[in-house]
């Protein structure tokens, strides 16, 4: 069995043996496999709090996930809660989806299912998650990454953080880059943000502010005066990761 401070990162799933137990060590909490191989060849990883004492998840991976496993497990170490009880997570499912970096915009709407969950997807993946804290998340060409995440103290920004971690896995190249760009501000009344009136005003003392963001599935964001240049920013960033800078 390896050492307790073995780095996950150079877990190899694959070498171990029929009923072997292991433990690594993460930035935060232990992780801790086991290998079942009589019925059905998966590994049961066991993913400690952030007090390092909690079980926060419980996950399965079968033999095509075990390359990504150590990323996997990693990401939920570092986004579990620093304790967990025995209850259901406190996410609202649909603003996990609208936090989530790793989705397309929603101008269609979130639709749940009858049981509560939602789901979505990118090239090459998809992503469900249930109210009670089990996550499922499938490529199209064959690895799942599938768990339960225990405690009430998993909330939305949590989960999130999960399904993202767990689909830029599993992802096609082309969906590591969704852009997305939001609404300008609007018009507002400077008094109300402690500014100094500048700009179109009309009746009523308000100015318009359109400042817009652009955010992308890997984290990228800016803010640019206009809605217009925020689709162009989206634009060059989605070139540059995508080809490289222009020469």
């Amino acid at each position: 069995m390896p050492d307790a401070d073995t780095a996950l990162a150079a877990a190899d799933l694959s070498a171990l043996a029929d009923r072997q137990r292991a433990c690594f060590s993460t930035g935060r909490g232990r992780v801790l496999v086991r290998r079942y191989a009589r019925a059905s060849d998966f590994v049961r990883a066991a993913v400690r709090s952030g007090n390092d004492t909690d079980r926060a998840a419980l996950l399965t991976l079968h033999p095509e996930a075990y390359p990504l496993g150590p990323a996997w497990l990693a990401a939920i170490a570092e986004a579990a809660p620093e304790t967990a009880d025995h209850r259901c997570p406190s996410a609202s499912m649909v603003s996990v989806r609208l936090l989530a970096q790793m989705t397309p915009d929603h101008r269609n709407g979130i639709p749940r299912q009858l049981d509560g969950s939602v789901g979505w997807s990118v090239p090459g993946a998809s992503a469900r998650v249930w109210p009670n804290g089990r996550i499922e998340l499938r490529s199209t060409h064959g690895p799942e990454l599938a768990g339960q995440l225990e405690g009430s103290e998993w909330d939305h920004w949590k989960v999130a953080a999960v399904a993202d971690a767990g689909l830029r896995l599993l992802c096609a190249p082309e969906a590591r880059h969704l852009t997305s760009v939001g609404e300008p501000s609007g018009w507002h009344r400077p008094r109300d943000r402690g500014e100094i009136g500048e700009g179109r005003e009309r009746k009523g003392g308000q100015v318009y502010d359109g400042a817009t963001v652009a955010r992308c599935s890997c984290g990228w964001t800016v803010t640019v005066p206009s809605q217009l240049g925020a689709r162009e920013m989206a634009k060059r960033h989605r070139r540059e990761a995508t080809t490289g800078p222009a020469p």
